[in-house]
């Protein structure tokens, strides 16, 4: 006996899920794909930008072992959550346990990225069409932001990217619940995002959800405020805050006059950063009240004393980039809707709303299409000037010239080996080894591992590797074993 056929309602529901899902995955596998081949040459090249692969490296080792995050590289019994505050990365484990390497943790990062990708095109496609979804899926994916995220290697935010996706999903289409309880996670990824949770329930609120939206901002601003005065203070083995200097509000109480006049140091970089994290939505992301949730991340990054964060370089953009594209895609939703509502009004004026207020109001009907191909337009031709680039340049895909002394040096060493080293080999070496940053005063290794290349060296880099640790640790003795490339290996005598 044949089944009864399929409601109608039911039918017509399964093909719109169908019409949104296959983009979502789509973009999704082609952007992890593309960002996963980058890291692939970057690997093989073993192009090392900082330290930070090899200390998360450690850090989900000891986890995959079920053992406390003690990472060496930040000093011997370092513990890691004391550094900053992110326990939820335990979920990466069982990956790395299965595919022990640096690598693993890259290939993770460009999953969580696609992850992210996916849920913006599908948000994009329900509310703006098949073609202009796919169209700002793709170019979040290619967006600066998430270059330079993927370019400087592993960190905690790229957990966060998929939880922002979805949180920020959930508060275009009104479903606050749904938008708080994917934001809570966030607690758990880096401590100054409980700010980031904040802002998600200042905006909970202002879309009505008053008592849900006072309760998630409160609770964000708590949970920061009790993770960086007493967590992290509590697990840092120097008991602080490792970062408080990066606060304006902590050198706003120790000197008020010198922070308020260094708020303007970097001036040019940091609107540069704030200007194209913006146009990279044609500025209509400031249509969405969406953009509000970037606030935290603009303030702390425009406050900070520290270069690093005031520019494009880095991992620091890459949630701009989730909270921008969204807001483009709620920006553009309400703008067809104005729009429409004109049409059907007789072409009555309708007030603008969003951040943007009048200033963004649109005489002309806005054409969808044609806006989010245009920033997919602008996202492909900004990569000239960011990582991707790199992406047709024959000599990416070559060995690098000094790859066959890495790997000469990577041979050199037998598990359990306790190896003192720079960042070049940092990462590579975890997975059998005990590793420790050569600029720590560390236990006496087994084996000193040195790139001369590595661009650590304030001077003339060391020439023999033996001379080099025979100088930091005194009374011990080593002999060069390998030299290949400007690859330097010695061994600890006895």
């Amino acid at each position: 006996m044949s089944a009864p056929p399929a409601h109608p309602a039911a039918l017509v529901r399964a093909r719109a899920a169908v019409r949104t899902t296959w983009p979502a995955w789509s973009v999704g596998a082609l952007i992890a794909a593309i960002h996963t081949v980058w890291s692939w040459r970057q690997w093989a090249r073993f192009d090392s930008p900082s330290w930070d692969l090899g200390i998360f490296t450690q850090l989900i080792q000891d986890y995959s072992r079920l053992e406390a995050p003690i990472v060496p590289i930040k000093g011997e019994g370092y513990f890691l959550l004391g550094d900053h505050f992110h326990p939820l990365l335990v979920v990466l484990a069982p990956f790395y346990r299965m595919f022990p390497s640096g690598f693993t943790l890259l290939v993770a990062q460009n999953v969580l990225l696609g992850i992210s990708a996916g849920i913006l095109t599908w948000l994009g496609v329900r509310l703006l069409g098949r073609w202009s979804g796919i169209a700002i899926g793709l170019a979040y994916g290619a967006s600066w932001g998430l270059q330079t995220a993927v370019a400087s290697q592993f960190h905690e935010v790229a957990l966060a990217m998929p939880l922002l996706a979805a949180s920020l999903t959930a508060l275009v289409l009104r479903r606050h619940r749904a938008a708080a309880l994917w934001a809570l996670p966030l607690l758990g990824v880096k401590e100054d995002l409980g700010l980031t949770v904040a802002a998600i329930g200042v905006v909970i609120a202002l879309q009505g959800g008053r008592r849900l939206g006072a309760a998630l901002a409160a609770g964000g601003v708590a949970a920061f405020v009790l993770v960086t005065s007493v967590v992290l203070p509590a697990l840092n083995p120097d008991g602080v805050w490792a970062y408080a200097e990066d606060s304006v509000l902590s050198r706003l109480l120790s000197d008020p006059a010198a922070t308020l006049a260094g708020l303007t140091d970097g001036a040019g970089t940091k609107a540069g950063m704030v200007t194209l994290s913006l146009a990279i939505t044609a500025f209509l992301a400031l249509r969405s009240p969406i953009i509000l949730v970037a606030v935290p991340t603009f303030a702390w990054r425009l406050t900070s004393d520290v270069p690093y964060h005031w520019g494009t370089d880095w991992h620091y953009s890459a949630p701009l980039m989730i909270i921008a594209m969204v807001a483009l895609v709620d920006g553009l939703h309400r703008l067809a809707e104005r729009t429409e509502a004109r049409r059907r009004a007789g072409g009555a004026p309708v007030p603008a709303t969003g951040p943007g207020g009048r200033f963004l109001a649109l005489r002309a009907p806005v054409r969808v299409r044609e806006v989010a191909t245009g920033v997919l337009l602008f996202a492909i031709v900004a990569s000239s000037q960011f990582p991707w680039s790199r992406l047709v340049e024959p000599e990416f895909y070559r060995p690098s010239p000094t790859a066959a002394g890495a790997r000469g040096a990577l041979a050199t060493v037998t598990p359990g080996d306790r190896v003192v080293t720079d960042i070049t080999l940092m990462a590579y070496l975890v997975p059998t080894a005990r590793v420790y940053w050569l600029g720590h005063d560390n236990p006496v290794p087994d084996l000193i591992v040195l790139d001369r290349h590595s661009g650590v060296w304030g001077g003339e880099p060391p020439r023999d590797a033996a001379e080099w640790g025979e100088d930091r640790f005194d009374g011990s003795t080593f002999t060069q074993i390998y030299d290949r490339d400007g690859f330097l290996v010695a061994e600890r005598d006895g």
